[in-house]
């Protein structure tokens, strides 16, 4: 019995290579009976014209057969529709609905066995479609940014056990995904971690693509949805060397004289600060001050004359300096014959100007 399904399976497999075969033939003799490849044209989108153009042209009607005499056209047909999955994807080939229907003539004996391989054709076809448009469907969910969205709590009403709590395990939400325990060889172990480390995803998404593979190539209609996209990481800002020792040993690493920067502050009046937080888009003012300064600084540029108009220097702003920057700050004020607070508005003002 066993030989009899095996050499039935092998037969099945012949006849799925003898159609992609044909078709692959076709290719290059009638170019004109293929779609040509564009980017709207998914897989999906090829079931939808093939099955379509299939049912326009056939017409197929279910034969009345029993359980056991459907088998044999059934898994023949899921051979066809792995060997168009084949064309579809690695050939880069899309039959139009003519030409299979002339393949599968071919393929068959007779008229009633080829009727009965083209509406389980159809039917397989149908529900590979259902399959790949559920799959696109959550790839373009995940693309408008889904991702890591939980699920909304349920209220104590709609628990199996109210009277538990919700992490109880009677009312814990079934897992949209099983576990499969697996032993498998260290020598494949570090092959799946390598591949998955190039294609920069998790071992566990590499061997789930790799199960889905095999199925289709066996006819089923297995589609599995695109990873999520992941969260774009914001680069990390680069953190200061620490230091060997401080320079008040006695004193907290917090207190004032330790601190890796100096802290200060200074006022400007309303229209100036207006126009630096115009200027400074997504920057603190403190940053934005700092690169003033240090552009000031390493420009030589020369300090604007004072604003005509006066006002009242309302504005706060709080300033951190590097402690080995500041000093070069409180030097170039001094020069200037300026306090600290008029020599960074004029610093502004030149920033703004420049």
């Amino acid at each position: 019995m066993a030989r009899s399904v095996s050499r039935r399976k092998q037969k099945l497999i012949a006849t799925a290579q003898v159609f992609r075969s044909l078709i692959v033939e076709a290719s290059v003799d009638d170019v004109g009976k293929f779609y040509e490849p564009q980017p709207h044209r998914t897989f999906a989108w090829y079931i939808v014209m093939l099955s379509n153009g299939l049912e326009g042209i056939v017409r197929p009607r279910r034969p009345n057969l029993s359980a056991r005499r459907t088998e044999t056209p059934r898994d023949s047909a899921r051979q066809i529709v792995a060997a168009i999955r084949l064309l579809f994807s690695h050939d880069q080939l899309a039959g139009n609905s003519e030409l299979v229907a002339e393949v599968l003539r071919e393929i068959t004996p007779t008229r009633l066995a080829y009727e009965r391989l083209s509406y389980y054709l159809v039917t397989e076809l149908q529900a590979t479609l259902r399959s790949a448009l559920k799959a696109e469907g959550t790839t373009r969910r995940s693309a408008e940014g889904t991702f890591g969205r939980r699920r909304p709590p349920r209220k104590r009403s709609e628990l199996p056990d109210p009277t538990l709590p919700a992490w109880a395990p009677v009312n814990r939400m079934s897992p949209k995904k099983v576990q499969i325990p697996c032993r498998i060889d260290p020598q494949l172990k570090a092959l799946i971690e390598e591949e998955s480390g190039k294609l920069g995803i998790s071992q566990s998404r590499w061997l789930e693509e790799a199960i889905a593979e095999k199925l289709q190539r066996q006819g089923h209609a297995v589609e599995l949805p695109k990873p999520d996209k992941p969260r774009n990481k914001k680069p990390e800002r680069a953190r200061r060397v620490q230091r060997a020792k401080y320079p008040v040993p006695y004193k907290s690493p917090d207190a004032h004289d330790n601190r890796a920067d100096y802290s200060t502050s200074t006022r400007m009046g309303p229209t100036l600060a207006a126009e630096i937080d115009r200027a400074r888009g997504k920057q603190d003012r403190s940053t934005w001050l700092n690169q003033a300064i240090t552009s000031f600084l390493n420009e030589k540029g020369e300090l604007p004359e004072p604003s005509g108009t006066r006002e009242v220097q309302s504005e706060p702003f709080a300033v951190r300096f590097d402690r080995d920057f500041f000093p070069l700050v409180e030097a170039a004020a001094k020069k200037s014959g300026q306090n600290r607070s008029e020599w960074y508005r004029r610093v502004a003002r030149w920033y703004l100007d420049k």
